[in-house]
């Protein structure tokens, strides 16, 4: 198996805890109640997988993020999609009707299953 995943999640603020549990898998957990756009390279530089709600990311900050893998989208952000597939990150969409809390944290332990499994 690989080295553990670095989850970001951007902007947790619109989540309680118990609308989005922390996931029970093997990695290192940072969250923000938002993020400024000067912020999202600072914070996902070392991030496998980042969590938006609302906070957009484009072009220019997906080029500087060398490790992300996966981007997961939690409602309204704007995500540069072309970008990403450029660097081969995969964007995954969580539609509104199933966020959050399991979706969320089953969507995450899959992410990570296939790619230690």
């Amino acid at each position: 198996m690989g080295s553990k995943e670095r989850v970001v999640f951007l902007d947790r603020a619109a989540f309680t805890a118990d609308d989005l549990p922390i996931p029970g898998f093997e990695h290192n957990w940072s969250e923000y109640p938002d993020t400024e756009a000067a912020d999202i390279v600072p914070r996902l530089f070392w991030a496998t997988i980042a969590i938006t709600h609302a906070c957009p990311i484009d072009a220019e900050a997906i080029g500087q993020l060398h490790k992300l893998k996966w981007i997961v989208v939690t409602g309204p952000a704007v995500v540069n999609l072309e970008a990403c597939a450029t660097r081969g990150i995969a964007v995954r969409q969580l539609p509104v009707s199933e966020i959050p809390g399991r979706t969320l944290t089953g969507l995450l332990e899959t992410l990570v299953s296939e790619v230690g499994g």
